[in-house]
């Protein structure tokens, strides 16, 4: 099977492995149907008006005994020759990569080069934040997920699963040593699907394409607002904003400690939408009552979450349990077991869990049942799971039910906790597999665990931050599925641990901090935060006013194949203002960088030819009007491991702007009204903290203020719904 274009060649064709009585077999199909006598394969290739190729593939067990079905390679691509973009072969090519979980880093890398790109790829994370490697670089292999792209110069092509409720999918890229092609292949399809097809049975791996485009945005627009539509994504477009206990508390976390941080948010007037327990409320993970620590009962404590404002969340790690649970002596038939009947072991947090079984429908009735619990009993509306990658990582253990996928018994698992929780519930996954809750969660994690520094004593490249950063934007399109979440913010000063945890320190210098508070700004979804807010400086518990209230964001990531190892440029458009921020962010150490930008499409979406824009640079205070598509603006300099973020928005001489502010990055997008009424300049805003704020507004060409200024500060101080009203005077002509 070939699909051509002007400036690509795709020779492939199909393969399904399976084994019949122990034996390893393959069946080669090149866009048909074919058969062996044990196993029918049909392929269909379907190619649009536009090019595009929709493949599916069925596999049936047309013979007498069950067979195990491995692998269905939907693409298959022998050697480096049979997929040539623009001339060059794969080595020499951009590959966005991205991970099956949140913990693998997704990366853009040339498989050619042996640098850090293609190590995170290869690479990822521990739950912790800390890097692990497991790769063999004698023998490499990037492997991928739903979405992989291969770019060049002039063209992308977009390898993608439309569907993802069937089966685990790879697409693996074999990287050769030598100059030999044969070194080189790619294999994409339903990987495993390590299920048994009965007699007469049909396994359907869904539906793959291949697309291709000049512009790589459009390729990931599509495939992100295609899949959305096709399970009802279930996306809100203003996300909560979240406090969470976990990110200084850890599993040390009493009642004292969440009645402290709860008099603490109402006294400083901090505006979290939801106050989340954590881990560490439970007597075990299986043991789903609270312990000790939390004397009284943790209804009363969603009431008293309820009368401070907020919106009662706790955190569950439902598929997984400790041995001495509860849960084990009443059905000791549902933990996942390997084929030598030893338990499947899951290690977090230094202590050792058993998994539950999710192909045995009965565990589907205990989750349900879980969550009515917590949802209707207890007052629980906003849910985080956690470790729920635990079921879908031992591929070779004996399920309880061969005959569905983990892919499948991952969803309808998912789908009984929906249901327990209700359809009005927040529901935050944190981990396990993507596609298939697609329409059942309302966010989703993005990254490993945080930690509040740059440098650490991890395994490679001693950073943290940055690779968190990276996680959180190379999965920007997601948050057409769902609210991404960054994880939580932390921009305490804490050089010692507190408690012994690591996860209380905060070492995080003035530049990084703004880098890990625009992080939360450009993932485009939820707010969180973990702060010990009777010890934490006023100045940089104040930072999450730059991010507060959440606005709806749309997020782009720009320059995606510009060779960096971090993406540094990100386009946030405001629907409801109308005006997009920039952000460019310096991951240098040592280096300043110009804080610089050239208005036009490709760093800022929709820009026009034509149209006169205004530009403000949040943390220098500088801005420009009166400047065209092409421009060149520049406003000071980033610092090394600091951001930059510009509010790029058209320009109309006849009315007021905000051009500077101390409060949001979005420099007036909490602001309900900026206005003239007659000769009087009108702001209007419900200010939400405590702290005292400014604008400054340039107003329109004809006006100045009563002492001439043509550039005004607006004070506002305190929380409330403010209206200011300042009395202008009209210009005389001849200024």
């Amino acid at each position: 099977m070939e699909y051509n274009t002007q400036k690509i060649r795709l020779r492939f064709f199909q393969e399904i492995v399976y084994q019949a009585e122990g034996v390893e077999k393959h069946l080669m199909l090149d866009g048909d149907r074919k058969s062996d006598g044990q196993v029918e394969g049909v392929c269909q290739i379907r190619q649009g008006a536009d090019g595009d190729l929709q493949i599916t593939v069925q596999v049936k067990n047309i013979g007498e005994k069950p067979i195990f079905l491995q692998d269905v390679d939907y693409i298959r691509v022998k050697s480096r020759d049979e997929f040539i973009i623009d001339g060059k072969t794969m080595e020499t090519w951009q590959i966005y990569r991205q991970g099956r979980h949140k913990n693998d880093i997704p990366t853009i890398c040339c498989p050619g080069d042996m640098d850090g790109r293609l190590l995170d790829g290869i690479g990822g994370m521990t739950e912790t934040g800390d890097q692990t490697s497991t790769a063999d670089m004698d023998h490499p292999v990037l492997r991928s997920d739903s979405m992989t792209i291969f770019h060049t110069a002039d063209q992308n092509v977009l390898f993608g699963y439309m569907t993802g409720r069937e089966s685990l999918v790879d697409c693996k890229i074999v990287m050769g040593t030598g100059k030999d092609t044969r070194d080189w292949a790619i294999r994409c399809g339903c990987s495993p699907v390590s299920v048994y097809l009965e007699p007469g049975k049909t396994f359907d791996g869904g539906v793959f394409v291949v697309r291709s485009g000049d512009r790589e945005q459009t390729l990931i627009e599509r495939y992100a607002a295609e899949k959305a539509e096709r399970y009802h994504a279930r996306r809100q477009l203003k996300a909560p904003s979240v406090f969470c206990t976990w990110y200084y508390y850890g599993l040390t976390v009493t009642y004292e400690d969440v009645k402290e941080s709860l008099e603490q948010i109402q006294e400083k007037k901090l505006p979290f939408d939801v106050f989340q327990v954590d881990e560490g409320w439970e007597i075990t993970l299986g043991e789903w009552e609270p312990n000790q620590k939390f004397p009284c009962s943790m209804k009363q404590i969603a009431d008293q979450i309820r009368e401070a404002g907020m919106r009662p969340g706790i955190w569950t790690s439902p598929f997984i349990a400790h041995e001495t649970a509860t849960v084990w002596k009443q059905h000791p038939e549902w933990r996942l077991n390997q084929k030598d009947g030893s338990p499947c072991l899951f290690h977090m947090n230094d202590t050792v869990y058993y998994v539950l079984d999710i192909t045995n429908p009965q565990t589907w009735s205990y989750f349900t049942e879980l969550y009515r619990k917590l949802t209707d009993d207890w007052g629980y509306t906003y849910h985080k799971l956690d470790f729920t990658r635990a079921p879908v990582i031992y591929e070779d253990a004996d399920f309880f039910d061969p005959t569905i996928t983990l892919t499948q018994a991952y969803y309808q698992a998912v789908k009984a906790v929906r249901a327990g929780m209700g359809e009005k519930s927040y529901f935050l996954m944190c981990g396990g597999l993507y596609d298939p809750v697609i329409g059942l969660v309302d966010g989703q994690r993005m990254g490993a665990d945080v930690l509040s520094m740059w440098v650490s004593d991890i395994n490679r490249d001693g950073k943290a931050l940055p690779f968190t950063v990276k996680q959180n934007l190379l999965r920007y399109y997601m948050n057409q599925w769902w609210n991404n979440d960054p994880d939580a913010l932390m921009v305490r000063r804490q050089k010692e641990m507190v408690r012994n945890l690591r996860l209380t320190l905060g070492l995080l210098n003035e530049e990084e901090v703004k880098t890990a508070v625009v992080n939360q700004y450009i993932g485009g979804g939820l707010i969180c935060s973990t702060e010990p807010l009777t010890r934490i400086d006023e100045d940089r518990l104040y930072q999450i006013e730059h991010i507060l209230p959440v606005l709806e964001r749309k997020v782009e990531v720009k320059n995606l194949f510009s060779g960096k190892r971090f993406p540094d440029t990100v386009d946030v458009f405001l629907p409801e203002k109308g005006w997009h921020s920039l952000v460019k962010i310096n991951w240098d150490d040592k280096e300043e960088q110009p804080a610089s930008m050239v208005l036009n499409e490709n760093l800022v979406t929709d820009l026009m030819p034509g149209k006169c824009y205004l530009v403000a640079e949040f943390y220098s205070g500088q801005y420009q009007t009166g400047l065209f598509y092409g421009d060149m603006v520049q406003m000071g300099v980033i610092k090394p491991h600091g951001s930059a973020i510009f509010k790029i928005q058209e320009y109309d001489p006849e009315q007021p702007y905000i051009v500077g502010s101390n409060a949001h990055y979005s420099m007036g997008g909490e602001i309900e009204t900026l206005s003239m009424q007659e000769e009087q300049l009108v702001l209007i805003m419900n200010h939400r903290f405590k702290t005292n704020i400014w604008y400054r507004v340039l107003l329109p060409k004809n006006y100045e203020s009563e002492s001439g200024e043509v550039i005004i500060t607006v004070q506002v101080d305190g929380a409330g719904r403010k209206e200011c009203v300042i009395p202008l005077k009209k210009r005389c002509q001849n200024e």
